[in-house]
């Protein structure tokens, strides 16, 4: 199963994502389209808003954590937002292949 794991922070704005890709052919389409819409949204942060997210990749996980900039919220959210989105409509069509879950940060203010 392809899974993805989405953290979000006090405000529930999205501070990182993971996406396990393991046991997937390469040319997998459900694997080329999750992995598409992830570094998709890692360009978006790194070219358009001039962001350096910390990301790397394990062992078939691919991980992106990124500190916010208050003044590009609106910004950070309208890329990652719409990742999840996107993540969200491959899951219903493939409920048995893809899981997608967020995580809070538990942190109350």
């Amino acid at each position: 199963m392809i899974a993805v794991e989405v953290y979000r922070d006090n405000l529930g704005k999205i501070c990182e994502f993971r996406s396990s890709t393991g046991g997937y052919e390469a040319q997998d389409p459900l694997k080329v389209s999750v992995m598409a819409l992830v570094q998709t949204a890692i360009i978006g942060l790194e070219d358009y808003l001039k962001l350096e997210p910390e990301v790397s990749e394990e062992e078939g996980v691919l991980r992106c954590k990124l500190e916010r900039e208050s003044f590009l919220n609106r910004e950070i959210d309208a890329i990652l937002e719409t990742m999840v989105l996107g993540l969200r409509a491959l899951e219903r069509e493939h409920p048995e292949s893809l899981e997608v879950r967020e995580v809070g940060s538990g942190v109350k203010v």
